[in-house]
């Protein structure tokens, strides 16, 4: 049952990735689209551009890591009845990056 509860997180996140992962490239129109989904699903991944400038492959395996990193946290905090709390803490984090996304990123990473 212990399994269960950590894989069942995990296996949603491993389903949603590569969904997330094709529609922010989509939207995104090989550069020439938005990257609103892509800052909204990603904005880890997009933040580094403010360093880099563009989005690099290190940025890309981040973004590739991001959701099954999300599903193994709230695995574990599924098996410790603690779940509500972290999805919660990582709900939070996430949007202060979406906000910082939006107020920090230009259309075009300028």
């Amino acid at each position: 049952m212990k399994a269960f509860a950590i894989s069942k997180p995990l296996v949603v996140s491993l389903i949603a990735t590569p969904l997330f992962l094709f529609a922010a490239v989509a939207s995104a129109g090989a550069g020439h689209g938005s990257y609103l989904l892509a800052k909204i699903l990603f904005p880890f991944t997009m933040l580094s551009t403010l360093v880099f400038g563009s989005i690099i492959v290190p940025a890309i395996a981040l973004a590739v890591l991001q959701f099954p990193f999300y599903g193994f946290i709230l695995g574990r905090a599924n098996v410790k009845n603690s779940l509500g709390t972290r999805a919660a803490v990582l709900l939070l984090i996430h949007m202060l990056a979406v906000a910082a996304c939006f107020i920090l990123i230009g259309d075009n990473f300028s």
